[in-house]
């Protein structure tokens, strides 16, 4: 699978902005709207797009945009009632905004692949044979990769038996889960303290291992409150401060409900 030009472009330019401001780039305003009708607005992080990990190969790739959240946040509520929401994400280092317009669905503990399915239609998918490092779970690729691809193989060896060719979403929970640093980790677990908790090692099955039993129950705890809230992209405002540049990536309303293949079903308007 190709990736559609707005992907190319803003990892292009999320990257740039990183090397000049750092983190804080990858910082982001979300949209939803409350139950009740009325708006709501928060800062969240952008934690990268599902199955991709920029610092090992997980040979996979998708152009689903993740976040993370608490199930006790009041932003699921809102994704519940109305799944359609829209990103505000302001590079400063480029003096850029993009506006992601789409719809997002929570991966939660009990959140099956075959659920998503048809609310996901645009897949995760595998990277061609070439296209891809070696993504064996070998001692040299981090512990979030490791854990994933050997819980991928795991999920794969019952009664299809594919040896991990199948993406799993609670898989994908998992390994961003591993990913989130000792701090946040430690906001999860409602009866914590808020200390940080520490992913020690995995288990040859890739669950994570704190080797301190009271801190492996919070480490379980929190997982269990932990949910990732994915979002499929169907249009991408965009606008340059500096040139005055607006343009907009669009996927036509009768492919949206389709698996995106090609690049070129997106359709590109310069608006001035």
């Amino acid at each position: 699978m190709s990736s559609s030009p707005w992907k190319t472009f803003l990892a292009s330019q999320l990257q740039t902005n990183i090397e000049r401001v750092g983190l804080s780039a990858t910082y982001v305003s979300l949209a939803t709207v409350r139950p009740d009708g009325t708006p709501a607005n928060r800062t969240v992080v952008f934690r990268g797009f599902a199955g991709e990990d920029h610092r090992s190969e997980t040979g996979w790739q998708s152009e689903l945009l993740t976040v993370t959240s608490a199930k006790r946040s009041r932003k699921m509520a809102d994704i519940a009632a109305q799944p359609m929401v829209e990103l505000s994400w302001f590079m400063a280092g480029t003096q850029e905004q993009f506006r992601v317009h789409g719809r997002m669905v929570a991966v939660q503990a009990g959140t099956t692949s075959d659920a998503l399915r048809g609310v996901l239609p645009d897949p995760v998918t595998k990277k061609g044979a070439g296209s891809a490092k070696d993504t064996s779970a070998s001692s040299s690729t981090g512990l979030a990769t490791r854990a994933f691809l050997t819980r991928l193989s795991r999920e794969g060896a019952g009664d299809n038996s594919d040896g991990g060719n199948t993406f799993d979403w609670q898989v994908e929970r998992l390994r961003q889960w591993y990913r989130m640093n000792d701090q946040l980790r430690g906001t999860f677990p409602e009866a914590g303290d808020g200390e940080p908790l520490a992913i020690e090692n995995m288990d040859n099955e890739g669950w994570f291992v704190n080797h301190d039993p009271a801190k492996q129950k919070l480490l379980e705890a929190g997982y269990e409150n932990f949910a990732l809230l994915v979002m499929q992209v169907e249009s991408v405002d965009y606008v340059n401060l500096t040139t005055g540049e607006h343009s907009v990536f669009i996927k036509p309303k009768e492919r949206q409900e389709q698996a995106m293949e090609e690049s070129s079903k997106w359709v590109f308007k310069r608006l001035s």
